[in-house]
């Protein structure tokens, strides 16, 4: 990102000089980029990331959903694991949904972010029956955090 603070002809010197024109702008905090503008930027750089992530585990419950009992899993945005499976019997379905609670560089997730991302595949599903799970229906999957959405 680059930001223009302030443009202005400087002449040495004189009364309007450009380097006391910006002094005076950052002292009176007009200067940008503020703290707002930063949190700003922060906000948007998190929003774009969960867009990703989102996008990356949809793929992975479409996936799943064209190939029932077959475990699918990928490192959503190339950055945290997560698994899908899904399951159809007798035109009721369910879908199972893990990810992860430390990323692939080992840093531990916010709970938030997980519960963002089971919340949009809920609503990509819905609807749905919703039920956080402790169990994986193929075996112990460890540091993950599953969740089982019913299906009609």
């Amino acid at each position: 990102m680059v930001w223009l603070c302030a443009v202005r002809r400087r002449v040495e010197g004189s009364d309007d000089d450009a380097f006391r024109w910006f002094a005076d702008l950052h002292k009176s905090g007009r200067l940008l980029p503020t703290d707002d503008d930063r949190l700003r930027d922060k906000a948007e750089e998190a929003r774009l990331l969960f867009g990703y992530l989102k996008g990356d585990l949809i793929e992975l419950v479409d996936g799943a959903g064209a190939d029932p009992g077959v475990e699918r899993e990928t490192d959503l945005g190339g950055w945290l694991p997560s698994r899908v499976i899904a399951f159809e019997e007798g035109g009721v379905g369910e879908i199972w949904c893990g990810v992860c609670v430390r990323s692939a560089d080992g840093n531990f997730i916010r709970a938030e972010t997980r519960d963002l991302l089971f919340a949009a595949v809920e609503g990509y599903l819905a609807p749905v029956e919703f039920e956080a799970r402790g169990d994986w229906p193929t075996g112990d999957v460890g540091w993950f955090e599953a969740v089982r959405l019913g299906l009609r």
